[in-house]
C-alpha cells in the first residue's frame, strides 16, 4: 500500500510541476473564470478556464475534484475577446450553438496572450 501512495504522490507532483511550467511560460493560460449560458439567463457560473494548443476546457468549481468534468471546446469557437467591466477583466465570446455564450476571465499573468485567442 505504501509503494502505490507514494508512486501516486511522484506522478501527481509531475504532472503539476508540467502544468506550472506550461503555465508559466504562456504555453498554456489558467484563470478564474465565470460563465455565462447562451440561454440568455444572467447567472454566471464560477469556475476555471485552461486554454492549452486548440482546446478550451471551462470546469465548474463544483467540478474541479471530477476526473472528467467541464466542457471543452476548440480555440476555432472563441468569436472575439474584449475588455470586461471590472479592471482587469476580460470577455470571452464564444460562437453559438454551445452551453456557454461569454466566459469572463481575471488572468493573473499572460493578459496579453489571453487578448490574442480570436485571432487563432
Amino acid at each position: 500500500m505504501g509503494v502505490r501512495r507514494w508512486w501516486r504522490s511522484r506522478k501527481a507532483s509531475a504532472q503539476i510541476e508540467r502544468i506550472v511550467d506550461a503555465v508559466n511560460s504562456g504555453h498554456a493560460l489558467v484563470a478564474d473564470a465565470t460563465a455565462y449560458e447562451a440561454s440568455g439567463v444572467r447567472q454566471g457560473v464560477a469556475g476555471v478556464l485552461e486554454v492549452y494548443d486548440d482546446h478550451v476546457h471551462f470546469t465548474a468549481n463544483s467540478e474541479l475534484t471530477a476526473a472528467d468534468g467541464g466542457w471543452r471546446t476548440s480555440r476555432s469557437q472563441i468569436a472575439g475577446v474584449r475588455d470586461g467591466d471590472e479592471p482587469g477583466e476580460l470577455v470571452i465570446a464564444f460562437r453559438t450553438p454551445g452551453p456557454f455564450q461569454t466566459i469572463v476571465v481575471t488572468p493573473f499573468m499572460h493578459s496579453d496572450k489571453w487578448r490574442t485567442l480570436a485571432a487563432g
